[in-house]
């Protein structure tokens, strides 16, 4: 393998572990309605985990674009959707 394609599926790779880790957490601390509530906007352990929600649900929706990009396609001869969905198959088996 070239240095090129070993960087493009390095990438792939590491996009792949990012989902995978920020969907853990998500599904471990999922963004309930209390966690929007002023109350918990004063607890600064509540509001920690809020930002780390809400950083975690952005991570996931720019890796979920980025399955369905033309960069990827360009990096890989995968089928980004068929590969989202055998990631997210892998964390429920």
């Amino acid at each position: 393998m070239d240095p090129y394609e070993e960087l493009a599926h390095a990438i792939v790779v590491q996009a792949v572990k990012d989902y995978q880790e920020a969907n853990l957490f998500l599904k471990r601390h999922p963004h309930t309605p209390d966690l929007d509530t002023e109350e918990a906007k004063k607890d600064k352990r509540k509001n920690a985990l809020l930002n780390k929600i809400i950083k975690y649900e952005g991570e996931m929706n720019e890796i979920e674009r980025f399955f369905h990009s033309e960069w990827f396609e360009l990096l890989s001869n995968l089928n980004g959707e068929v590969l989202l969905n055998k990631v997210c198959e892998m964390e429920v088996g």
